[in-house]
């Protein structure tokens, strides 16, 4: 990574200050660690439509088609707590203007043609506790059948606790071989942690949506900030 790089360039060129004045120089590295694991939920977006211009019918024709959806859904066994809260709309408008002309009586007339379209979408996310592809289609062809549009959105994890622990681990030996590299080009031994913290919060990759690298795996990735002595 480029900011790592900067990272270790920077604190290599603070080393050789300490160094000269008798004290024993830190370095402070970044750490990576993956791990990737089986997902256990699938996440899938589900959005209907109309296209009436009046846009208080609209709103109550989409209400209309997402409670046939939503009343799909349960019946073909999504739970209440599966549908996640509130619900999004997004307005689309179009309008084109064209120019006619024809000869009338030796004479050219011209017409301007204005044609206007909206449309209203109400959308809503599902996150199936499952990644058995027979029940994802059933949802799917449940959600597609009551007029919905019905796509797999991504994978995820009920609970990244572990993995992000695992992740964290592999962060920590990271930063410490990364640290022994440069102690051993500088000429010196990696000494004690002085130092340790979480570079924000493990991240589960494509736990809600996005693709993984590899279909229905999660990628779990933690940062970890060490300071080291170096002895001297």
């Amino acid at each position: 990574m480029k900011w790592l790089v900067i990272i270790f360039g920077i604190m290599i060129t603070a080393l050789h200050p300490a160094m000269a004045m008798g004290t024993n120089p830190t370095l402070t590295i970044v750490g990576e660690g993956t791990v990737t694991v089986p997902a256990d939920t699938t996440t899938f977006s589900v959005s209907v439509e109309s296209n009436i211009n009046n846009m208080t019918a609209a709103q109550a024709a989409v209400q209309e088609k997402m409670g046939r959806v939503i009343d799909a859904l349960k019946a073909a066994g999504v739970k209440d707590e599966e549908i996640l809260p509130g619900q999004s709309n997004g307005v689309t408008s179009f309008q084109s203007t064209s120019k006619v002309c024809k000869r009338v009586n030796n004479s050219t007339v011209c017409e301007n043609n204005t044609a206007q379209a909206s449309s209203l979408e109400r959308s809503l996310i599902v996150r199936l506790k499952s990644t058995d592809s027979s029940r994802i289609n059933q949802m799917l062809e449940a959600a597609r059948s009551a007029g919905a549009q019905a796509d797999v959105a991504g994978y995820g994890l009920s609970d990244a606790g572990k993995a992000a622990a695992e992740a964290r681990l592999r962060a920590v030996a990271n930063a410490k071989e990364n640290a022994a590299e440069m102690a051993a080009s500088e000429g010196v031994r990696l000494g004690k942690v002085l130092d340790i913290s979480d570079y924000g919060y493990p991240l589960a990759r494509n736990d809600y949506y996005g693709s993984s690298t590899k279909l229905g795996m999660v990628d779990v990735t933690s940062y970890v900030i060490v300071t080291y002595e170096f002895e001297i």
